[in-house]
């Protein structure tokens, strides 16, 4: 998470500095540490920071659910992106 996370930060100050109207996020949980073809090993816990550091863009935003293969936390994990996402979202 701790890598993932500096990724994510540094793509999000890229885009807060080249100002879009709106922003689109492919939102793939395959990324959960019990995902069959995960290599990233993140937490259900990770997915609510991943959404409090996206909502960081500060403009509105669509999320496209894309991945996540074959585990009960599907649902869990993308709803913690959202949830992180709402308590960022002035």
């Amino acid at each position: 998470w701790a890598e993932y996370r500096t990724a994510l930060i540094d793509a999000c100050q890229q885009l807060r500095r080249f100002a879009p109207e709106v922003l689109v996020v492919s939102l793939g949980v395959d990324t959960f540490k019990d995902d069959p073809i995960s290599h990233f090993l993140l937490d259900s816990q990770d997915f609510l920071g991943m959404g409090e550091i996206i909502a960081s863009v500060g403009v509105p935003t669509l999320f496209v659910m894309e991945g996540g293969y074959m585990v009960d936390e599907i649902g869990i994990n993308a709803v913690n992106v959202l949830h992180g996402f709402e308590s960022n979202t002035p």
